[in-house]
């Protein structure tokens, strides 16, 4: 069996997504988005958040900072990455997030409200 590295998260953005360039000048752009579900603490029933750091690069990157904005749903397919580091202290910092390869626009911002530039569903991708 060949190995399997794949991600696909629905989620909310958590804040405007950043766009900057890479030393070569290609544009890459950080997200943040935000999935819950449901867990039984104390035999209540509470919600958890897990943040995610996406990553998208070149053209999926402009469109994501072009068209996503806080409060977004969105559907996100791509691969972990995991990275580590060592800081000036030789404290071993570990660091997962998703590179992107596709996403798709779910809604606009908050349940009711639709985004009046894009159809609902628009797909970006690599």
């Amino acid at each position: 069996m060949n190995d399997l590295n794949k991600v696909m998260l629905i989620g909310r953005i958590g804040a405007k997504p950043e766009l900057r360039k890479t030393n070569a000048g290609d544009p890459v752009c950080r997200l943040r988005v935000a999935t819950s579900h449901g867990v039984q603490q104390e035999g209540k029933a509470e919600r958890e958040t897990l943040w995610h750091t996406v990553v998208a690069f070149d053209r999926l990157a402009e469109l994501c900072a072009e068209h996503l904005d806080k409060g977004r749903l969105v559907f996100v397919e791509g691969a972990l990455r995991a990275d580590s580091w060592r800081d000036k202290e030789g404290v071993v910092h570990d660091n997962r997030e998703v590179r992107a390869h596709h996403i798709h626009f779910l809604g606009g911002r908050g349940d009711n409200q639709r985004d009046g530039n894009r159809a609902s569903g628009q797909k970006l991708a690599a």
